[in-house]
């Protein structure tokens, strides 16, 4: 049997145990949390966040405008392992939880169980799937808040009733603003949308020590390229790439700085094997939370739509970002310091938020085949000609 069908047929399994014993529990459930009672004040809020990278990165205002109104409240983030260094940092988060720690059913249910004795009194569940929809019921927190969207399956729907508030997510809008309108159950209803990320001086000076012993400086105009993306749908060809980051060091003396995991190493190296320059592949000498210590350092940064983009943006560094299928009013706006690269093409987008296609049902790829290496470069351009690169 193929293996992307068995892990499908696995998850529909797993997805349906846990509607089937949630309808079957309910009752003990529902008794339990009333006879807890209501809760005096807020002092324990748990955020669940299943989400990527870059979904974590906009999550960050959840977590300030919460202590920013509840300075006091005990706050707990619920995250997948790949994403917890986005949060290492962050001085708004009292309490890390990896979801992904705690492996099959009877992990979680070990999770459910240490969720239960922590008594929370609210929780936040912003991205829904089967399990994330029933993990607030299960631990009997009374004020369960959930986003809800039309287009996730019916497993998801069945279970999303579990939770007492609820919030549709439209297609179309900021995700980062459905985050924070979820915060108006608790009366937050004006707020920053900024995004943080934090960074401690040992980070900062790894990325000048790394810097210092390649002979780089502020002086120079350091663009950082990532080449990946977590879905090969994303991904612009690694040709286009070297014949940019050839352009960049002939024309305007760039310096570039591949960014990216140990697991990007190879795929950087492939492009700078087509590459007539030196470059410099920095892929797997930085975690990811040591990672924005190196980007902050950059004047520009160009990707393709992935977690390392939404981390640059949130240090204050202009962006490139080549959008190719994703829906962009989705995960922005972001200000002026960004240019998004996106052909106006019949289909596009086909990437949504709740949504996001494994291959082109089209079959022709044309978002990202059209977009040129000379769209890149004159974007990159047009940064340095408004002033919005500072060299």
């Amino acid at each position: 049997m193929n293996i992307s069908i068995a892990n499908r047929i696995r998850a529909y399994l797993n997805a349906f145990f846990w509607l089937f014993s949630t309808y079957l529990l309910a009752p003990y459930f529902y008794l339990r949390i009333f006879l807890r009672g209501k809760t005096a004040g807020l002092s324990k809020i748990l955020v669940i966040q299943n989400g990527k990278i870059g979904d974590l990165v906009c999550t960050t205002p959840v977590f300030r405008e919460i202590k920013k109104r509840f300075p006091s409240v005990h706050l707990t983030a619920l995250v997948i392992s790949k994403a917890r260094g986005v949060l290492d940092n962050n001085p708004r988060i009292d309490k890390i939880i990896l979801a992904d720690e705690y492996k099959g059913i009877a992990g979680r249910l070990r999770l459910l169980g240490a969720l239960r004795r922590e008594k929370y009194d609210w929780s936040f569940n912003l991205l829904p799937d089967s399990f994330a929809d029933i993990i607030s019921f299960w631990s009997l927190i009374p004020n369960r808040v959930s986003t809800i969207h039309r287009h996730y399956g019916e497993i998801v729907r069945l279970l999303s009733i579990f939770n007492n508030h609820r919030l549709e997510y439209k297609r179309h809008s900021p995700m980062m603003r459905h985050y924070l309108s979820l915060l108006k159950f608790i009366g937050i209803k004006e707020f920053s949308e900024k995004k943080e990320i934090f960074i401690k001086s040992a980070e900062e000076e790894k990325a000048l020590g790394f810097l210092r012993s390649r002979n780089l400086g502020s002086g120079d105009l350091l663009i950082g390229i990532s080449v990946a993306a977590g879905i090969k749908l994303k991904e612009w060809a690694p040709d286009r790439f070297a014949i940019l980051a050839d352009r960049l060091i002939k024309e305007k003396n760039a310096k570039i700085i591949f960014i990216g995991s140990p697991a990007d190493r190879l795929p950087i190296e492939k492009v700078q094997k087509m590459m007539q320059n030196i470059s410099i592949n920095s892929a797997g000498h930085f975690t990811l939370s040591e990672l924005p210590a190196l980007l902050q350092k950059l004047k520009l940064f160009i990707s393709v739509d992935t977690g390392p983009l939404y981390m640059a943006d949130a240090v204050g560094v202009p962006v490139v970002d080549i959008a190719g299928p994703a829906d962009v009013d989705e995960l922005y706006p972001l200000d002026k310091r960004c240019r998004i690269i996106q052909k106006k093409i019949y289909c596009v987008p086909c990437a949504h938020m709740f949504d996001v296609p494994r291959f082109c049902k089209e079959g022709h790829l044309r978002c990202l085949r059209e977009i040129t290496p000379q769209d890149v470069f004159d974007a990159t351009v047009s940064l340095i000609n408004e002033n919005i690169i500072n060299l």
